[in-house]
């Protein structure tokens, strides 16, 4: 069984290298995507990061070299476990990556293939490791209604920083990988976990 190491989180930095959303920034991450011993690395963009929010997935995936593969709305095999990843979001303030809630999320949802083993969204689903400080649910509906289709055997996601943590529900463990706290403080271990 693979060993996986999550480090999404606050989007994919545990430094704020996006946060403004800046190029050097992106490069920074970059370099420190190469210190990682890891084989293969997985990216998922989410809301703090702008740099890809306006280029193609394959520009994307040309600015990290240091990343295995970037994901948005798309999925990848890697030692015979199916990947599948996106960086869409509910609308949050003027963010990147946001999208209404409803019809235009679903369509991104109904994407992800059947068969993904592992699923990698910036979002949470709604209900599971989604609450904020004040006990709302922020999570997506349509990603938990796809979620009863799909049924992969982990969900990793971020974005919700108040409610990290990992939860076993209807055959998926859930892990909301967040790594820094709701002030954007790299506070937690990455989570590490078997397939």
């Amino acid at each position: 069984m693979p060993k996986l190491l999550t480090k999404k989180g606050q989007d994919a930095t545990d430094e704020n290298y996006f946060i403004g959303g800046t190029v050097e920034r992106l490069q920074c991450f970059d370099e420190f995507l190469g210190r990682l011993p890891h084989k293969h690395k997985l990216f998922v963009a989410g809301n703090h990061d702008a740099p890809f929010a306006n280029v193609t997935s394959k520009e994307a995936g040309v600015l990290l070299k240091n990343a295995t593969c970037y994901l948005e709305n798309s999925g990848v095999e890697i030692g015979g476990v199916k990947f599948w990843g996106s960086p869409w979001q509910p609308e949050f303030f003027n963010w990147a990556f946001n999208l209404p809630r409803g019809r235009r999320l679903a369509e991104i949802w109904a994407l992800i293939p059947d068969d993904t083993e592992v699923l990698i969204t910036h979002t949470p689903p709604y209900g599971i490791l989604d609450r904020v400080d004040s006990g709302e649910h922020v999570g997506c509906e349509d990603l938990r209604r796809a979620l009863q289709r799909v049924k992969p055997k982990v969900h990793v996601f971020g974005h919700v920083h108040e409610d990290r943590g990992v939860t076993p529900q209807n055959g998926t463990t859930f892990i909301n990988a967040c790594i820094c706290n709701r002030y954007f403080m790299a506070v937690y271990d990455p989570i590490v976990f078997d397939l």
